[in-house]
């Protein structure tokens, strides 16, 4: 699978749907997901995400691609922010189209400076370890909304070389725990590669805890480009299949069926 693509609607990506569908076929993926950034209210961070006029358009591309290219199967999915204040909005958005899957991202939080955004945080005073906990806990919040399917690139805030798990690991566990009473997956992203973090969201160090709670996986590449789809797959299902009791999330209607990681290597 490869269950996190986007399109150029959302303003930072490029190439035609048509193109990552292809690329998904050339090198053998069997499922993908369109989760295009889905918009937030009064224009919040729109250089980054659709407009709300812009939904009906994005479902017609994905549909019609569905149509085109009966040979894999395409879900119409959506990748929503959890932003404190716009879980309304939020869910209206989510329950006005009939997505198959939501990831929810964490990428801004409200009460951080510099316009919320977690790449551009600057506290001098806090040590790292603080940092990550706060983020962590905003994150925990977003889970317990029960509005989203997926949780995306959990740890998108480390630094290159740091680990969530190793540095804060009863918030990581409290996350894990809460995943798994909302019924939620995670998701192995892969966009991590193509950045300075040179690793994947999360590293493969959580995956032991992840399989001791029981979680099942999706796995994503977040491409915006098309020769991005499948990033660094192979090394992944290698890592993988050395693992036992990985259960992959397959979604349609935002309803989850696990399929054991055995059956696809």
């Amino acid at each position: 699978m490869d269950y996190h693509l986007h399109t150029k609607l959302c303003k930072h990506a490029q190439g035609e749907v048509f193109e990552y569908v292809e690329e998904a076929i050339r090198q053998g993926i069997r499922e993908i997901a369109f989760t295009d950034h889905a918009p937030l209210p009064d224009n919040f961070d729109i250089a980054h995400r659709m407009e709300e006029t812009e939904l009906d358009i994005y479902a017609n591309w994905v549909y019609q691609v569905k149509d085109r290219y009966p040979e894999i199967k395409i879900c119409f999915g959506v990748e929503a922010d959890y932003y404190e204040g716009f879980e309304d909005y939020t869910e209206k958005i989510i329950r006005a189209y009939e997505f198959d899957l939501v990831i929810m991202s964490v990428h801004f939080l409200r009460h951080w400076s510099h316009g919320s955004w977690v790449f551009d945080y600057h506290f001098p005073g806090k040590k790292q370890k603080e940092i990550y906990r706060d983020y962590i806990n905003t994150v925990i919040k977003g889970i317990q909304t029960g509005l989203f399917d997926i949780l995306g690139h959990v740890d998108l805030i480390k630094l290159p070389g740091d680990s969530l798990i190793k540095m804060i690991p009863e918030e990581v566990n409290r996350l894990l725990s809460a995943i798994k009473k909302t019924g939620m997956a995670i998701e192995i992203n892969t966009s991590g590669y193509r950045k300075k973090t040179g690793a994947s969201y999360p590293g493969f160090d959580w995956l032991k805890a992840i399989i001791k709670t029981n979680i099942p996986l999706t796995i994503g590449s977040d491409a915006h480009a098309p020769d991005q789809v499948g990033l660094k797959f192979n090394d992944v299902y290698r890592r993988l299949k050395n693992e036992k009791n990985i259960e992959l999330a397959f979604y349609k209607n935002r309803k989850r069926q696990n399929k054991p990681i055995r059956d696809f290597l």
